[in-house]
């Protein structure tokens, strides 16, 4: 779906964006670095693409934009080039889902690769949502579709801030998606490069 809405735009080859009201997620593997000192590269490999592919499936089971891969991060995006009205709530689902993957992929590397290192292996999350420009971007013979503003590098901030295993998301996300998810106020977290401490919440659950 998102494919062909790039592609049946009569300017979808050229250079450019649109405002647009987004949800960005990051996820990011925590002690991956670590890990990889301690197991076979070809294990390594084997355990980042499934990792990478998992996340993807649960980013596409909500619909959302995968953005891209920066190194063993995953960045995607619920409201552009489709929109939908519970975008911001998509994105918590998808991240939730993630952590569920993750465990079940664990699960499968003790039984199949047997190495006690694959413990360390967590992920940490950060969502947040804002206006951003959406277009594409770079250079004409090698251009990408992606999502650019202040918006997007806070939602990378929280995902840094965010402690192996938690679900960070901002206060703008919170007040879009508080009625079906349960979340913890957490202390205002200073981030780097962003002037002014961020409201924040850790995300624990949907609510029944």
């Amino acid at each position: 779906a998102v494919m062909k809405k790039i592609m049946g735009e009569e300017k979808a080859l050229a250079l450019g964006g649109e405002h647009k009201i987004a949800t960005m997620i990051f996820c990011d593997i925590r002690g991956y670095t670590s890990l990889t000192e301690k197991i076979d590269t070809l294990i390594a490999v084997r355990i980042l693409n499934e990792f990478l592919r998992s996340m993807t499936e649960a980013v596409f089971e909500e619909e959302g934009t995968l953005d891209k891969y920066i190194g063993d991060c995953v960045m995607a995006i619920f409201g552009a080039p489709v929109s939908h009205p519970d975008d911001p709530l998509r994105a918590v689902r998808t991240a939730l889902d993630m952590k569920e993957r993750v465990g079940k992929l664990k699960a499968q590397w003790r039984e199949h690769i047997k190495i006690l290192e694959i413990e360390q292996f967590e992920i940490g999350i950060g969502i947040h949502t804002g206006e951003v420009i959406a277009g594409n971007v770079g250079y004409i013979k090698r251009m990408e579709y992606t999502v650019v503003s202040t918006a997007v590098n806070l939602a990378s901030r929280l995902e840094n801030y965010a402690e192996p295993g938690q679900i960070i998301i901002s206060r703008a996300t919170f007040d879009q998606v508080k009625g079906a998810v349960q979340a913890v106020k957490l202390p205002a977290a200073k981030l780097k490069n962003i002037s002014q401490p961020v409201d924040i919440y850790e995300v624990k659950g949907l609510k029944k």
